[in-house]
């Protein structure tokens, strides 16, 4: 017997039953203890109502920028007032949203990116046999492209891997590239195509004088990030259906929460920061 899934719109798309009823590339990661910021453990508190996530700053503000790109500014203003003064005045550490809009409203060629493009369209798919759900910032069917808007703290600024051994952009440090395959992958079954449109990261960041630029991703990643997201998806739905024990990465605020002291040697303690 087929299961109807929740139909969503963007009133139920982050809430508690969308997140139970889909997987998405933000939760994905999250679950995905080999990505940095998984944490298992975390995840299960989340999903069991055990444990729950303050909204950063770094967070407000771009879904502030995100609901300029949406046109719901005014709505985003009254549902999150934390942002504003008694007077209604914008707290500094936000007031630097509206540069970063102005940024984007003041290029030419932003604006002809964005034009005629729908905002915030919502899909969903299944990889794997799992259910997942994305919204898309910015989709141009016609022409052949899509983008998701990222905000970030300077695009000049380099990474170092521990990993890797080298240095790597932002793009490289959060993993966009999982976010920009289950959005292609999704697309592509809903449009019915048997290639992908093409993705773009529109990104502005958080100097006092804010960079910004439209980075075409391509598209020579996507079968291959695909079949690393599925080799992972039995993992994460065997701990998400208590079928498996989760795993702690101890490093984040509930696995701090839940920590319990031990001694350990100078040897083990620098070992643990990866020197």
């Amino acid at each position: 017997m087929m299961v109807k899934l929740m139909e969503l719109n963007r009133k139920n798309y982050f809430s508690k039953e969308a997140e139970s009823a889909f997987m998405g590339s933000s939760s994905f990661k999250a679950w995905d203890i080999l990505h940095a910021g998984g944490c298992e453990a975390r995840e299960l508190a989340k999903h069991n109502g055990e444990w729950q996530e303050k909204e950063n700053d770094a967070y407000l503000l771009g879904s502030y920028v995100h609901a300029w790109n949406e046109g719901n500014l005014k709505e985003f203003i009254i549902e999150h007032p934390e942002m504003f003064k008694k007077d209604g005045s914008i707290y500094a550490k936000f007031a630097l949203g509206d540069v970063m809009i102005n940024t984007l409203k003041n290029d030419a060629l932003v604006e002809r990116f964005r034009d005629g493009a729908e905002k915030e369209r919502i899909f969903t798919g299944k990889i794997s046999g799992i259910p997942f759900k994305i919204q898309i910032d910015i989709l141009n069917i016609e022409k052949g492209y899509f983008a998701d808007i990222k905000t970030t703290k300077n695009l000049s600024e380099t990474y170092y891997n521990e990993h890797t051994k080298r240095r790597e952009t932002f793009i490289d440090k959060y993993d966009y590239y999982t976010q920009i395959a289950i959005y292609a992958e999704i697309l592509r079954q809903n449009l019915g195509m048997t290639t992908y449109l093409e993705p773009y990261l529109l990104v502005v960041d958080k100097q006092e004088v804010p960079d910004h630029a439209i980075i075409d991703v391509g598209t020579s990643f996507i079968e291959e990030k695909l079949e690393e997201i599925k080799g992972r998806l039995p993992r994460i739905m065997a701990v998400r259906n208590l079928v498996e024990e989760p795993i702690g990465c101890g490093k984040c605020d509930y696995c701090r929460s839940k920590k319990k002291a031990k001694i350990i040697t100078l040897n083990q303690y620098a070992e643990s920061l990866g020197l």
